[in-house]
């Protein structure tokens, strides 16, 4: 079952219709073969909260994270056989890649994942 979701991102209210929570979770659990530690990406405004694959109740976790004003964007993984500063992977759900706001997410979660891996 498809919904529409109306949430706020990058600083405009946007109406999505998008995957359900359930279909959400199936994907995460589908995830690219070579990923590890994979999770939802929700985002909000000023922050990122991720959907873990071994949360005990993760169609649950999207859905309070939903109702706080998240928005699950994507899916992010560690790629096992890369080196530490190249082994994030993120990807945007298909119905945001052709949405500018949603690339500008990603870059600023990527962004954030290189200063902390360069500072370790």
């Amino acid at each position: 079952m498809r919904s529409c979701t109306y949430g706020r991102a990058a600083g405009w209210y946007i109406l999505s219709v998008m995957k359900s929570n359930k279909e959400l979770v199936n994907a995460l659990r589908e995830a690219p073969g070579p990923w590890m530690d994979t999770a939802i990406i929700v985002a909000f405004e000023n922050r990122f909260e991720f959907v873990t694959e071994d949360h005990p109740d993760p169609v649950n976790r999207l859905k309070a994270l939903q109702e706080q004003g998240g928005l699950a964007i994507g899916l992010a993984g560690v790629k096992s056989s890369e080196s530490l500063d190249r082994a994030f992977r993120a990807q945007l759900f298909n119905e945001y890649e052709g949405q500018g706001w949603a690339h500008q997410y990603m870059d600023r979660l990527r962004g954030i994942v290189r200063r902390q891996s360069s500072t370790r």
